[in-house]
């Protein structure tokens, strides 16, 4: 009789159990667990066209048409949209206290997350805090795969375009745990285009302030074409760390781009950086904290920011550089076609970089603004180089000298200021030495036809006719008056025009009779 009797006690609860999870798994009521799931784990609206659940063999439930809006941004499109998801649970995950997932595959996925934060108390939470690991998510998915998703940042600025991502074979790990979810991803970049392949470590998500959610990992960027980007080129690689929150990540990178160049001139470089920056990720724009760059044997300092700010493709780079004893011939191999640097030396700069948002070439849109000296310098060109050296041996009164001695540069103290605007060089307060005389120059030169525009003044210890001999020597002292220096010696009008190449140095007549 006892035995009847617990057999049909465990019959009754079997019944009630078997009758308890069918009625708790039909597919309204799962629809609205998962709803309510999603609505508090967001803090927002969620709503699904259409929840299809099955028990039989193993719990699973499919979807189409699910979005999730933030409750307190209605007006603003949905943070979440899904076309279409499946999912498996465990046996109990949809019956639970915490609605649990195994393995959720969706299919175009849109993200948006607004700008700033939805609260103004957002302010004074802790940037590094995690979620207590007491805090149980009202949802948990063991999996998520994702084939094809598109992340939309919007900026806090009306007139600035949103930052937009496209999100290739996501896979994320343990979404609801308190530690936050594992994931991988492969990312399109969109300038320059390449696939960013990056894992790391995400959330938890911050249901009051998603710009806030914690992000860490780790990325890698390769075979980048640089031809993206109008007038430079060459193949970029980077591989780095990143870490701190969606509005504030802390990356520590390199690059490597062994063909790096300038279409103007279309000579490859070797250029490598290494670089630590903030990136905000709400609007994508980025503080360059310390660049440093190596251009062949050149190294190259920098800092400074890379935004955007107006309604147009691109974004606005603004740097200060510092180069300190590099080889001025490393630069120049960017800017001029020869295959010979014109000018050799160890160089000095300062110059402010900036780099307006366009789609000209770079050169065209590119300012400069600095100042450079060169302790010694030698030109390249024979023919350049021999006029330098005959400057130098009139100045001292020694015309009949060999002006083809060989080897040594007789150019010191090479130094100016400078402005490069529209691919035009304009430069000022440009002095050189040689032995006996000292060159005032101001001008410009044209990176794309190369051609020279300079007028200063050649100052020398001689005199006129120290420079000649025979009848010239006798013109000369006539002439003398006229370029007179006050302390000794001779201030020359010249001008120095025409190709790179092939420079025209001359007496600037109109300048002599406009003193005289």
């Amino acid at each position: 009789m006892t035995r009847r009797l617990i057999l049909a006690l465990c019959l009754v609860a079997i019944i009630g159990a078997g009758s308890w999870f069918a009625w708790e798994v039909r597919p309204t009521q799962v629809r609205e667990r998962l709803l309510d799931s999603l609505n508090a784990r967001f803090d927002g609206r969620a709503e699904a066209t259409s929840v299809q659940v099955s028990v039989y063999p193993q719990p699973t439930l499919s979807g189409t048409g699910l979005t999730i809006r933030l409750r307190e941004l209605p007006d603003v499109p949905p943070l979440i949209s899904i076309d279409s998801f499946e999912a498996s649970a465990p046996l109990l995950g949809l019956v639970g206290r915490q609605f649990h997932l195994s393995t959720v595959k969706v299919d175009t996925t849109n993200i948006y997350l607004p700008p700033g934060g939805l609260r103004p108390a957002v302010q004074s939470l802790d940037l590094t805090a995690r979620a207590p690991r007491g805090d149980r998510s009202p949802i948990l998915i063991d999996e998520i795969v994702s084939r094809n998703a598109r992340l939309e940042i919007a900026t806090r600025k009306p007139d600035k375009l949103p930052h937009v991502f496209e999100i290739h074979d996501v896979v994320m790990l343990g979404f609801g745990l308190p530690e936050g979810s594992r994931f991988h991803a492969g990312v399109t970049n969109a300038i320059p285009r390449g696939l960013v392949e990056t894992s790391g470590t995400f959330g938890p998500w911050r249901t009051e302030a998603p710009s806030l959610t914690p992000i860490s990992g780790e990325y890698a960027f390769k075979k980048a074409n640089l031809d993206d980007i109008p007038g430079i080129s060459g193949i970029l690689s980077s591989v780095g760390r990143y870490r701190g929150t969606l509005e504030r990540i802390e990356v520590d990178g390199q690059t490597e781009t062994p063909d790096f160049s300038i279409d103007l001139a279309g000579q490859p470089v070797p250029l490598s950086t290494k670089f630590k920056a903030i990136v905000d990720g709400t609007n994508g724009d980025t503080w360059l904290d310390s660049v440093e760059a190596r251009l062949a044997e050149s190294t190259i300092l920098a800092s400074g920011a890379v935004i955007r700010d107006r309604d147009i493709k691109g974004r606005r780079v603004a740097m200060d550089i510092r180069i300190k004893d590099a080889r001025i011939e490393d630069l120049l191999r960017l800017a001029v076609k020869a295959a010979k640097a014109p000018l050799t030396g160890r160089m000095q700069m300062t110059t402010t970089f900036l780099l307006p948002a366009g789609e000209e070439d770079v050169i065209e849109r590119l300012t400069l603004n600095g100042q450079f000296s060169l302790a010694q310098a030698r030109f390249t060109n024979i023919d350049v180089q021999r006029k330098i050296v005959t400057l130098s041996l009139r100045a001292r009164g020694r015309e009949k000298a060999d002006p083809a001695a060989p080897g040594s540069s007789v150019v010191s103290n090479l130094k100016g200021r400078f402005v490069m605007r529209d691919a035009v060089l304009d430069l000022q307060q440009l002095t050189f030495s040689v032995p006996g005389a000292e060159v005032q120059l101001a001008g410009t030169f044209n990176l794309r036809d190369e051609m020279l525009d300079f007028k200063g003044d050649l100052l020398v210890d001689a005199t006129l006719a120290d420079m000649t001999s025979g009848f010239k020597s006798f013109l000369a002292r006539l002439a003398q008056p006229f370029f007179r220096r006050p302390g000794g010696g001779s201030r020359v009008p010249i001008k120095i025009s025409g190709p790179r190449s092939n420079p025209e140095f001359g007496l600037d007549v109109r300048r002599v009779f406009k003193r005289g």
